[in-house]
């Protein structure tokens, strides 16, 4: 496989599911404000004001909600380029715990870091919401697999996967420390660390087995059921019983 330049794969069926979630949340939420309402990012968003008042909701809901057309396109494309190889390269089913297991993990560095730091502060109910974690945690997957695949930074530079996610993480290290939303970059680091976390254990060796072992028992329970067989008298109406 040519590892020098980056694929461009067909939308798979996930990704296309949540490019139109996200849509059409961001069409209800415009036409909401527009009414003189509020915004779904409200209601949606995750803030651990919210959450550690009873809306545990929002840890799953917060990346379907974006902030702007330009959210949806830029992590769109991320999903369209990136998420659609990973997830022919997966599967369905491991892809979509990768995403599970990197959102869910941006949002509880995010809440964690907020109750501990940002208790007293304004930002403890700024909410966290988009898929820029996901796409952050995709980003460091696809660097893991392709290092040398050519990304362009900033659709002007040209640069290795591998590089492009280093600058990547020296960014968001930065925002953590020395920007006022700082909160933020540690909720979409926490996404890259879960990432390479889950990354890590599918490919260890117990897990491996576990799986194997998993796949085959699933097998030999199918078999079984293949092979029952109605035994019935020939003047018995319904069966008498199963062998």
């Amino acid at each position: 496989m040519n590892q020098s330049q980056i694929q461009i794969p067909t939308l798979s069926k996930v990704n296309k599911y949540l490019l139109i979630t996200m849509g059409a949340l961001f069409l209800l939420s415009s036409i909401m404000k527009a009414s003189g309402g509020v915004g779904l990012v409200t209601h949606l968003g995750l803030s651990p004001a919210m959450f550690f008042s009873g809306h545990i909701y929002e840890i799953v809901t917060y990346p379907l909600i974006a902030g702007g057309i330009f959210d949806i396109l830029f992590n769109g494309l991320l999903l369209w380029f990136i998420g659609s190889e990973l997830e022919s390269q997966w599967g369905t089913v491991r892809y979509c715990s990768f995403l599970v297991c990197s959102t869910v993990g941006a949002g509880l560095i995010y809440l964690l870091v907020g109750t501990v730091f940002l208790s007293d502060s304004g930002l403890f109910g700024y909410p966290l919401y988009g898929m820029h974690g996901a796409g952050s945690a995709l980003c460091l997957a696809y660097a893991v697999l392709y290092p040398d695949r050519i990304f362009t930074f900033m659709l002007i530079f040209p640069m290795r996967a591998k590089y492009f996610c280093m600058i990547l993480v020296g960014m968001l290290l930065f925002n953590g420390f020395f920007t006022p939303g700082k909160v933020l970059a540690w909720g979409h680091l926490g996404a890259m660390a879960f990432g390479y976390g889950w990354m890590h254990v599918i490919s260890s060796p117990k897990w491996k087995s576990f799986a194997a072992k998993q796949e085959k028992n699933m097998k030999m329970r199918s078999k079984s059921k293949a092979n029952l067989r109605i035994v019935k008298d020939d003047d018995e109406k319904p069966p008498k019983y199963w062998q």
